[in-house]
Protein backbone atom coordinates (compact mmCIF):
# COMPACT_ATOMS: atom_id res chain seq x y z
CA UNK A 1 0.00 0.00 0.00
CA UNK A 2 1.61 2.99 -1.22
CA UNK A 3 0.60 6.33 -0.28
CA UNK A 4 -0.25 9.07 -2.92
CA UNK A 5 0.46 12.59 -2.12
CA UNK A 6 0.23 15.57 -4.35
CA UNK A 7 3.23 16.92 -6.48
CA UNK A 8 3.59 20.46 -4.94
CA UNK A 9 5.37 23.19 -6.52
CA UNK A 10 8.11 25.73 -5.07
CA UNK A 11 6.52 29.12 -6.09
CA UNK A 12 2.99 27.52 -4.72
CA UNK A 13 4.54 27.44 -1.42
CA UNK A 14 4.27 30.48 1.26
CA UNK A 15 7.71 31.90 2.85
CA UNK A 16 8.26 33.76 5.79
CA UNK A 17 9.90 36.90 4.98
CA UNK A 18 11.10 40.17 7.01
CA UNK A 19 8.63 43.12 7.81
CA UNK A 20 8.58 46.04 5.20
CA UNK A 21 9.39 48.46 7.70
CA UNK A 22 12.88 48.76 8.75
CA UNK A 23 12.98 48.39 12.44
CA UNK A 24 13.33 51.04 14.87
CA UNK A 25 11.50 53.40 12.02
CA UNK A 26 8.66 55.37 13.34
CA UNK A 27 5.21 54.74 11.38
CA UNK A 28 4.29 58.53 11.94
CA UNK A 29 5.94 61.38 10.41
CA UNK A 30 7.74 63.74 11.96
CA UNK A 31 5.24 66.12 11.48
CA UNK A 32 2.87 64.44 13.80
CA UNK A 33 5.17 65.86 16.72
CA UNK A 34 5.00 69.43 17.84
CA UNK A 35 8.84 71.03 17.77
CA UNK A 36 8.27 73.37 21.09
CA UNK A 37 7.50 70.81 23.26
CA UNK A 38 10.45 67.85 24.18
CA UNK A 39 10.05 64.01 24.01
CA UNK A 40 9.85 63.55 27.62
CA UNK A 41 6.83 66.25 28.15
CA UNK A 42 4.69 64.56 25.59
CA UNK A 43 5.64 61.03 26.81
CA UNK A 44 4.63 62.33 30.45
CA UNK A 45 1.37 64.12 28.81
CA UNK A 46 0.06 60.46 27.21
CA UNK A 47 0.80 58.99 30.65
CA UNK A 48 -1.14 58.48 33.90
CA UNK A 49 0.58 58.12 37.18
CA UNK A 50 0.19 55.20 39.02
CA UNK A 51 -2.37 56.98 42.31
CA UNK A 52 -4.47 58.09 39.50
CA UNK A 53 -5.00 55.10 37.51
CA UNK A 54 -6.02 52.86 40.35
CA UNK A 55 -7.90 55.38 41.50
CA UNK A 56 -10.13 55.59 38.51
CA UNK A 57 -9.76 51.53 38.51
CA UNK A 58 -11.61 51.57 42.04
CA UNK A 59 -13.80 54.08 41.39
CA UNK A 60 -15.11 51.73 38.37
CA UNK A 61 -14.72 48.44 40.49
CA UNK A 62 -17.23 50.21 43.40
CA UNK A 63 -19.57 51.86 40.79
CA UNK A 64 -19.79 48.13 39.23
CA UNK A 65 -20.75 46.47 41.99
CA UNK A 66 -23.29 49.14 43.35
CA UNK A 67 -25.37 48.79 40.11
CA UNK A 68 -25.15 44.75 41.41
Amino acid sequence: MKDSYPDIQADSLEMASEPIVVYGDSITSSTDRIPSISVREQILAKTVSVDNYFDELISQVRHDYAVL
